[in-house]
Order: C-alpha cells, then sequence, then structure tokens
C-alpha cells in the first residue's frame, strides 16, 4: 500500500508530466470511429466524441483500446438517454 509520500509524489509528476490528448489523436480512435459510421452510429454522437479528451500521462497512451472508446460511446448513450 502506498504511503502518503508516494500518493503525492505521484499526484505531483502526473500534475507535471500529463497532457489532454484528444481522442482523434490517440492512435486507433480514427479507425474505430470511420467503422462506426459505416455501421450506422449517429454522427452527432461520434462527432462529440471527436470533440472529447483525455488526460493521460505520454506512457499511458498506449493503454488506450477500443474498448476505452466502446465504453465511452455507451456512457454518452445512457446519458442522453436520461436526458430524453
Amino acid at each position: 500500500m502506498a504511503d502518503d509520500k508516494e500518493i503525492a509524489r505521484g499526484a505531483l509528476d502526473f500534475q507535471a508530466r500529463a497532457r489532454d490528448y484528444r481522442l482523434l489523436d490517440i492512435p486507433g480512435y480514427l479507425e474505430w470511429s470511420r467503422r462506426l459510421l459505416r455501421e450506422g452510429v449517429s454522427e452527432a454522437l461520434i462527432a462529440h466524441l471527436d470533440a472529447t479528451s483525455m488526460c493521460l500521462l505520454p506512457e499511458e497512451l498506449s493503454t488506450v483500446t477500443e474498448r476505452f472508446f466502446d465504453a465511452m460511446l455507451d456512457d454518452l448513450r445512457r446519458e442522453i438517454a436520461e436526458d430524453v
């Protein structure tokens, strides 16, 4: 278990090195979004995701997979359904 100093070091490292990455700049996203558009997913939903970003450390960028994109799309669909 991490002690307070380790947690603080991790938070400071994240604050110093993390940056916002547009989904469009994440490897695999563009291919995924184009495939979903061909499959009939709403252009508005994909456009919303296109305008979304994630705050990540550079080494975390390669860990973002289609599963993340699918989960974000599912979350968006649920949010919209709740607003209707």
